[in-house]
């Protein structure tokens, strides 16, 4: 239990407070279809709308990218993927994924699970519906000027449980999600693989 102590030097109080349950998702796209419109939402997490004392703190999410048909120009300006924070309604189309998996088995589940209001999607050959979804700050981004020939591979990780990166928190209503800040050149298809990690706790500060 979360408690208040007062410290040895000075008297500080501080506040010791649980870390959460903690829950993923390990997901790949269908094969995206060539010429993917700008700021086509491929993978989206939102929270439940309903007002609660928790909130969900991303901890990492890896992309892995691979080209499936070469892309026209192999190598292209400014061809990448975003993450980003948003808010509003929840996604739709694509592949639902109805729970999340629970780092804990005896957690209760997340609140971006269907049955709790949440919403976990991801696409299959096209974006997903992002009707009322306001996008907001760029979290992340990934790279890939240089894998536009068939095969081409490319993975990053982003932290955010670091000491030296604040965690992205998401309140009611909102959402991290994936898209592509420029249209996708001619031709070219591809898969995203997807793992996102975060956990859900009051926000004490």
């Amino acid at each position: 239990m979360p408690g208040n102590e007062l410290s040895a030097a000075g008297g500080n109080r501080t506040v010791v407070a649980p870390r959460g349950d903690g829950f993923s998702v390990s997901e790949v796209t269908g094969t995206i279809a060539a010429a993917l419109a700008q700021n086509s939402v491929i993978y989206a997490r939102r929270i439940a709308p309903a007002p609660s004392v928790k909130r969900a703190f991303t901890d990492w999410m890896r992309l892995t990218f691979t080209t499936i048909v070469a892309f026209t120009t192999p190598i292209t300006a400014g061809r990448r993927l975003a993450i980003h924070r948003a808010s509003g309604a929840a996604t739709t189309g694509g592949t639902g994924i109805a729970a999340a998996s629970k780092k804990d088995p005896s957690s209760a589940g997340s609140l971006c699970d269907v049955a709790l209001g949440g919403d976990i999607r991801i696409a299959t050959t096209a974006a997903l519906g992002v009707g009322g979804i306001t996008v907001g700050d760029k979290l992340g981004e990934l790279q890939l000027v240089h894998v536009g020939a068939a095969g081409g591979f490319h993975e990053r990780v982003y932290e955010w449980h670091a000491s030296w990166n604040k965690q992205n928190e998401l309140g009611p209503g909102d959402l991290v999600v994936v898209r592509n800040p420029v249209a996708m050149d001619a031709a070219g298809t591809w898969q995203l693989g997807i793992e996102d990690h975060w956990h859900e706790a009051p926000a004490w500060f």
